[in-house]
């Protein structure tokens, strides 16, 4: 299953108020829900749609997830120019696009409200968070999955 992910909103919560805690490796600690929830995605391949995308090496993200306990066959990322002028939705939009991938291969993991202009056959596979809370269960992803069609 390809899952674009995005970390602030998701993997951690986005309350201006609140505090994100850090690891020992200077990246944020998961929440234990997402970890759990992330977790239940059967041969998940990563692509990280999040700002932070670039921060590491695809190397230093494998060993992030490794340490926080999340299961994958592969992390990569997104690769757009002018990534600062486009929103979340083209960005994703287009990398599925140029991929070529099968939609019903894909869940999308984000708060960023500009998915919900994705055409419906993308919108349908987005898990939309709240960013105050992150990602908290894993009963839209159970959803998308069990409605897949093939």
């Amino acid at each position: 299953m390809k899952v674009f992910l995005d970390i602030d909103g998701v993997m951690v919560h986005a309350n201006p108020h609140k505090t994100v805690e850090l690891e020992d490796d200077g990246f944020y600690r998961f929440a234990y829900k997402a970890v759990s929830a992330i977790n239940s995605i059967d041969n998940a391949e990563f692509i990280l749609s999040t700002s932070h995308r670039h921060r590491f090496t695809i190397n230093n993200w494998e060993k992030i997830f490794e340490k926080r306990g999340i299961h994958f066959i592969s992390i990569s990322i997104i690769e757009t120019e002018n990534s600062y002028n486009v929103s979340r939705r083209e960005e994703i939009e287009r990398w599925v696009e140029f991929k070529h991938y099968n939609v019903n291969e894909i869940i999308i993991i984000d708060d960023d409200k500009s998915l919900n202009g994705l055409p419906k056959h993308l919108r349908d596979r987005v898990v939309l968070t709240s960013p105050y809370r992150g990602l908290d269960d894993d009963h839209e992803i159970k959803k998308i999955i069990e409605n897949r069609a093939y």
